[in-house]
């Protein structure tokens, strides 16, 4: 990301960091290790929440096959005009709206089920209310199997997460800013 993106981002972190996860992009090395976590072979809608610059979303869609959908939820108006400047592909539908929503938009593309959410929405730092119903959507849409992977900087929201979730396994990348743990997560 160059400077004045990535000095963007800084200014709306500081404006309202409820809202915006980290000061910087996700790097590759993220992005790496939240991919290899998806079966791509079997995925055919994919839900990303809080999608911000779109790093994430751009490794998905080098790797995701041609007959699979992937959802991008982002509330923050520039980094969705952003996305939608940067990202112009028939498998992604880009969605100015909370990932509380999640199931009006799936309802309207008429899909019950989803194969992965992947999320680096920021819970630790969201009302516990909305961490909740994102939590609890986020265990309604997913399919038996299928997997809820969340990236966060600390693991102050793990117990939340295992109250829905009885398979969580956890990894660290180092090499991201800032470091960020990997939570992946199986409905059974």
């Amino acid at each position: 990301m160059d400077k004045a993106k990535n000095k963007k981002l800084i200014q709306l972190f500081l404006k309202n960091p409820g809202r915006i996860g980290s000061v910087a992009a996700s790097s590759p090395f993220l992005g790496e290790k939240i991919t290899q976590k998806i079966d791509f072979s079997k995925a055919r809608c994919i839900v990303e929440f809080g999608a911000g610059t779109g790093s994430i979303t751009k490794k998905i869609l080098k790797v995701m096959p041609p007959d699979c959908l992937l959802f991008c939820f982002e509330i923050e108006p520039e980094l969705v005009k952003k996305m939608e400047k940067e990202i112009v592909d028939p498998r992604v539908k880009i969605i100015s709206d909370s990932a509380e929503k999640i199931d009006l938009y799936l309802k309207k593309y008429n899909i019950s089920k989803v194969d992965y959410i992947v999320s680096g929405l920021p819970l630790a730092s969201l009302p516990k209310k909305t961490t909740r119903r994102v939590l609890q959507n986020a265990y309604v849409y997913l399919r038996a199997g299928g997997s809820y992977i969340q990236f966060q900087y600390s693991l102050i929201t793990l117990r939340q997460i295992k109250y829905l979730f009885d398979h969580v396994a956890i990894s660290f990348v180092p090499f991201n800013f800032p470091p960020a743990f990997v939570y992946v997560c199986v409905k059974v």
